[in-house]
């Protein structure tokens, strides 16, 4: 399969005007299109991070997204750029190129909103807003006792909005965060609810505020999202969240990174 450099505005074209694309995809990405379909990365984050993803029809041949990685990859090289994950559906076949590895891998969908969730006042929830420095070692410390997999990344300066709830003797009870894509999209992550008060609704408060906060400042809200997890995709259904795309990512390392 021969895959072809392509800019932004071709790659949003050529994809049907992808949700992905349009909300995570920043200006300065390496885009590829072929007979089969396409195929990106760009930095995540405004301070890197790279990853992408390929998306080509049922029918393309099995090498097809890896061809399109080592394609990429190249043109990541000569920008100084390493990618460090890169997704496909689920079950599609994806080789590195060397000096690139494989080490593990994951299912998530990518979702997207652009109408405000409507407030219940019945399920109105006092909200605090949170500092992501001042407060990164509080927030860090309550999120990891109650979900180890956290990835709310305080004190980083991924975060430009964190709300909490605390209870009655000013302890957290459940947090939030709004994180900026480098394609300048806000994107929901580190929602973490103390495991004594879930079913409470919290964290749909959380979800439903950061949300609208996101679209008043940007016109939209995003989030990422493991596919297995039914409780949470049903949350964020219910807030007017639609999945855009659905991957399988793949962690990539470089041999003098591999532990």
């Amino acid at each position: 399969m021969n895959w072809h450099q392509v800019d932004r505005a071709t790659l949003l074209a050529r994809s049907g005007y992808d949700p992905y694309v349009r909300w995570a995809i920043p200006a300065d990405v390496i885009a590829a299109t072929g007979e089969h379909g396409w195929a990106c990365v760009a930095p995540w984050r405004p301070s890197g991070h790279w990853g992408g993803a390929a998306v080509v029809a049922p029918d393309a041949p099995a090498a097809a997204e890896s061809e399109a990685l080592e394609f990429l990859a190249a043109s990541a090289r000569e920008r100084g750029a390493q990618i460090d994950w890169f997704s496909t559906a689920a079950g599609r076949e994806l080789r590195a190129p060397a000096p690139l590895t494989v080490v593990g891998s994951g299912r998530w969908d990518f979702l997207w909103t652009e109408v405000p969730p409507v407030e219940s006042p019945s399920s109105a929830v006092d909200l605090l807003e949170l500092d992501d420095t001042a407060d990164a070692a509080r927030i860090e410390v309550f999120a990891r006792l109650h979900n180890p997999g956290f990835e709310g990344f305080p004190g980083r300066g991924f975060a430009t909005l964190w709300l909490g709830v605390a209870d009655d003797q000013g302890d957290l009870i459940a947090v939030g965060s709004l994180h900026e894509l480098a394609s300048g999209a806000p994107h929901l992550a580190g929602i973490v609810v103390h495991t004594d008060h879930r079913g409470r609704g919290l964290g749909r408060a959380l979800t439903a505020s950061l949300t609208r906060r996101a679209i008043q400042t940007a016109g939209v809200a995003t989030l990422g999202v493991y596919t297995d997890n039914a409780v949470a995709l049903a949350v964020y259904a219910g807030l007017g969240y639609r999945t855009g795309r659905r991957f399988e990512t793949r962690s990539l390392v470089t041999p003098d990174r591999v532990r």
